[in-house]
């Protein structure tokens, strides 16, 4: 199982990033120091935040300039075992 997932907000009013090791949304500090949850409008902008932070933490990995959390990388995409190749055209 991924560690993150793009799920719909609790009041279902935009997407967020769930950490499921951490049971817990993703989010920033605000100016008093309290983690605030990121939310997004769309799932694709959710989806294209997510991209960034697995970018990032592939480079910090590659010149050790910070730490990524353990656990974070994606796991492959697979293929379903009803596709079986075969592929239909118009």
């Amino acid at each position: 199982m991924d560690r993150y997932r793009v799920t719909i907000t609790p009041s279902a009013d935009g997407f967020v990033i769930l950490d499921r090791e951490r049971y817990d949304f993703c989010g920033l500090p605000d100016e008093n120091g309290r983690v605030q949850p990121l939310k997004w409008k769309t799932r694709g902008l959710a989806e294209a935040w997510l991209d960034q932070c697995y970018r990032t933490w592939s480079q910090w990995e590659g010149n050790g300039e910070g730490t990524p959390p353990k656990g974070w990388r994606p796991r492959p995409p697979q293929v379903s075992p009803f596709d079986r190749g075969h592929r239909f055209y118009n």
